[in-house]
């Protein structure tokens, strides 16, 4: 299953933590529970495809926020969630 595959998960999970509100790496790893690699490449495929904004606010200090595009793009994988169950 699509959704098996730890990164296609972690990339709903992200999209659907920052859906809320603004939101830190630290909490996001504790969410989505995968190691710091798949995370980490995770936020900065969907950062280079303006998927989410990413803060740097101050010292390994950093806010991901989502854009317009990447609620789309949860809107279409929750979809695709939906009809593959």
């Amino acid at each position: 299953m699509i959704f098996g595959f730890a990164k296609n998960q972690c990339t709903l999970e992200v999209l659907q933590i920052l859906s809320n509100r603004k939101t830190k790496y630290s909490e996001m790893f504790r969410k989505t529970k995968v190691s710091h690699t798949t995370l980490q490449s995770v936020l900065r495929e969907l950062a280079t495809k303006e998927f989410i904004l990413k803060y740097n606010i101050g010292h390994q200090n950093v806010d991901y926020e989502i854009t317009l595009k990447g609620k789309e793009l949860l809107k279409t994988l929750s979809q695709l969630k939906e009809i593959i169950k």
